[in-house]
């Protein structure tokens, strides 16, 4: 069955296989930047698949590992591999991380963008990643970061705290001494912003017009024109998003 948040998810990136605020060209270039021929790649928190996928493309002969908790993203990510050709390349597990999934296994690349929590926090995930990657690997990671000190009322609207993230260069330098060289950053743009949260918002929108006797509607349209609101009044000076291309030092 369909928890309320994985319906939540699922609604607002319908028809959207990058599930952040980074553009497709990004994304290649991010892989390019950590290319490194991987024989082996896993992704936590893989949602779609669509990095790992890419990454399958850009290493032919490499294996991966998708892991992540929603089943109808797992899903998801099978077809988008089968129709890449990669599917015979790829194990995708439907569950909460946990570092018995892949016990004995050292990876050439780990992705994470977007999925700290899977570890606990950030800071946390660098830790983890580090455990998984062999010497000399690489990881990507995308996280938040604050631009400036965020304002009560926007941390209220999504329950949020202050100390949850810190800015870019605490950030980097978070990553730098849980052991990982950084060598290559993307701070996402305000246009990947506002593609990634207009599209969001539109498709909830959408959905909310559409079923309108569905139980979930109010809550879903109130919650919408909260989020979207903060985002256009707080969010474009406040939240950023960065993704890391980390080697294990």
């Amino acid at each position: 069955m369909t928890t309320p948040a994985f319906r939540w998810t699922m609604i607002a990136h319908r028809d959207r296989a990058l599930l952040g605020p980074v553009g497709d060209r990004v994304c290649d270039e991010v892989l390019e930047a950590a290319a490194q021929a991987p024989a082996n790649v896993l992704d936590i928190g893989c949602g779609k698949g669509e990095w790992l996928v890419r990454a399958l493309i850009a290493a032919p002969g490499a294996r991966g590992v998708g892991i992540d908790p929603n089943p109808a993203f797992v899903a998801d990510a099978a077809r988008r591999a089968d129709a890449a050709g990669v599917a015979d390349r790829l194990t995708l597990v439907t569950s909460a991380f946990e570092p018995a999934l892949v016990a004995d296994q050292a990876f050439a690349l780990a992705i994470c963008t977007g999925a700290s929590h899977a570890f606990g926090t950030y800071e946390q995930a660098l830790h983890g990643l580090r455990t998984l990657v062999r010497e000399g690997g690489t990881a990507i990671v995308g996280t938040g970061f604050w631009q400036r000190t965020p304002d009560p009322e926007y941390l209220a609207t999504f329950g949020g705290s202050a100390d949850e993230m810190t800015s870019l260069d605490e950030t980097a330098a978070l990553a730098e001494s849980a052991g990982w060289n950084v060598v290559a950053r993307h701070v996402s743009t305000r246009e990947e912003w506002d593609d990634y949260e207009h599209g969001y918002a539109a498709r909830v929108r959408e959905w909310v017009a559409a079923h309108p006797e569905d139980p979930d509607a109010p809550r879903f349209a109130r919650r919408i024109e909260s989020w979207s609101g903060a985002y256009e009044r707080w969010g474009h000076e406040t939240m950023g998003y960065v993704t890391f291309v980390l080697v294990r030092a």
